[in-house]
């Protein structure tokens, strides 16, 4: 289970990256933000799926989680 989860992150990762970080510089509007907290969330990924599994659209969850991170530094 924890090598599949690790290989899904791995292609989530390498096949959404440059998607993932455009949508966030979309929302956000800061491009270091973006790529910070998109960072983040991919912690945030290998941490949380081994225990949680691996969710219906991890592409969605990586941006959800990136713009919750995004969100005090707004402030």
């Amino acid at each position: 289970m924890l090598f599949d989860v690790n290989v899904a992150i791995d292609k989530v990762y390498r096949s959404d990256w440059g998607r993932i970080v455009a949508t966030l510089i979309r929302l956000i509007g800061d491009f270091d933000l973006a790529e910070e907290v998109a960072q983040e969330a991919f912690a945030a990924a290998v941490d949380q799926w081994p225990v949680s599994g691996l969710p219906e659209f991890p592409r969605a969850w990586i941006i959800q989680t990136a713009r919750h991170k995004a969100i005090d530094p707004i402030r």
